[in-house]
């Protein structure tokens, strides 16, 4: 969906990829009489709204992170009380299908598979910009209900982001925006902990506050910004606070390629150090420092942007401030495929994560160091049935090789319901 500006200018921004890492801001309207600027703005904003929706990935928690970027439009406020449009807008979904699980604890051996009923719910807010400020907000939740698994009866997550934008002109803009994360689920934490355990339920809640302040140079542009993250995670895993600058370099206007850098430090509220054995330390405090590129590049296959292909390369070291136990590499790649029209979205994403862990071994009697490849493939596909009615099936395929027998794992899982838009 596109908000065009006349002929004589030429410029145009796609809603579609709003707040992308890169994605420049174009200049306001101009030249354009006030009553065709804003009914050609309103209708399609409403047709956004419609159609807008968006897909949540966990282990990327990291990501976690949901996002928006506005275009830098000057709105005549008076103008818009006159002809009694709100600058508020908001789209609502409320969701809800039945799937089967085939492996509900992640496990190697004590594999446990149920049916469910998953219902959802999400709802953004906007605001129409006006004098370069811009701000929206959206919330997603998920409950799933197991209706035959003797050791989890149900999961839940829920997100929650808000970002507030300013364009100050010549091409600087700005950002603070504030992430929430609540998760009760049966999540696989391998990365950061020990070889004695890695898969289980993590309970727990996420915050995470960011500035962002970024300059476009033409079709290249950089953004720095700096993140914090509070998490509280219930027994036995560990809380801690995280904190750290990151810095992304972009080029690109219709397609477009991206390069993150990031450094984090994690303190552990109360988790001990570990010998290269895994024994603990006592009197000590474990951190993590971590550093993580990663290399994107976004490609539309057709002017009308119906085909999207997202490929990403990523690196991270992560290395303690003990003997070095819980230090390893990791090598990252992913592979998303999109079709979009009126009618259809799907989607079709692949992912392949390797752990090389520098220190840690398999165990006290086996010297060889651990090792894991987790391999993800998702499916999902959309079919909007009337205007605020659409159907929706998805397949995930996800499968953990370690050479530590109950860190070895596959599931599957598939979930197919209805879904209404307000």
């Amino acid at each position: 969906i596109r908000v065009r500006e006349p002929a004589a200018t030429g410029a145009s921004v796609d809603r579609r990829q709003r707040n992308q890492p890169g994605r420049r801001q174009t200049t306001p309207i101009q030249h354009q009489t006030a009553g065709r600027r804003l009914m050609c703005l309103c209708v399609r904003w409403q047709r956004a709204s419609q159609s807008w929706r968006s897909m949540v990935s966990l282990l990327g928690l990291a990501l976690l992170l949901v996002s928006y970027r506005a275009a830098a439009v000057n709105t005549n406020e008076a103008m818009l009380r006159e002809l009694e449009i709100s600058l508020w807008n908001y789209s609502a979904e409320l969701r809800g299908g039945f799937g089967y699980k085939d492996n509900v604890l992640l496990s190697h051996s004590n594999i446990q598979c149920s049916t469910y009923w998953m219902s959802g719910a999400e709802m953004m807010v906007y605001r129409l910009p006006t004098h370069g400020w811009q701000f929206h907000c959206f919330a997603d939740a998920n409950d799933v209900r197991y209706f035959s698994s003797p050791s989890v009866d149900n999961e839940q997550v829920a997100l929650a982001a808000a970002q507030l934008g300013k364009d100050f002109g010549h091409d600087w803009s700005s950002s603070l925006s504030l992430n929430y994360l609540l998760q009760n689920q049966v999540y696989d934490y391998s990365d950061t902990y020990t070889n004695r355990s890695s898969v289980g339920q993590i309970r727990g809640h996420t915050l995470t506050p960011r500035w962002a302040l970024r300059k476009a140079l033409g079709a290249f542009w950089v953004e720095g910004g700096l993140s914090g993250t509070r998490q509280w995670l219930a027994a036995p895993l560990y809380s801690y606070w995280q904190f750290g600058p990151q810095a992304v370099f972009g080029w690109g206007n219709e397609s477009e390629l991206a390069l993150s850098c990031q450094y984090s430090r994690i303190d552990y509220d109360h988790r001990e150090q570990a010998n290269a054995q895994g024994a603990a330390n006592t009197n000590t405090a474990l951190a993590l420092n971590t550093c993580t590129a990663e290399l994107s590049l976004t490609c539309f296959a057709d002017k009308h942007r119906h085909w999207q292909t997202v490929t990403t390369l990523g690196f991270e070291a992560v290395l303690d401030n003990g003997s070095g136990y819980y230090d390893y590499n990791c090598y990252r790649a992913s592979q998303k495929f999109r079709y979009r029209d009126e009618q259809w979205e799907v989607t079709v994403l692949t992912g392949l994560n390797y752990y090389d862990y520098l220190t840690q071994t398999i165990g006290a009697t086996d010297p060889a160091l651990r090792r894991k490849t987790m391999i993800t493939v998702t499916l999902r596909a959309e079919r909007k049935l009337a205007k605020h009615l659409k159907v929706y099936a998805s397949y995930n395929w996800d499968r953990s090789i370690s050479n530590l027998e109950f860190d070895d794992y596959a599931v599957n899982f598939i979930t197919a319901g209805m879904a209404m838009t307000f």
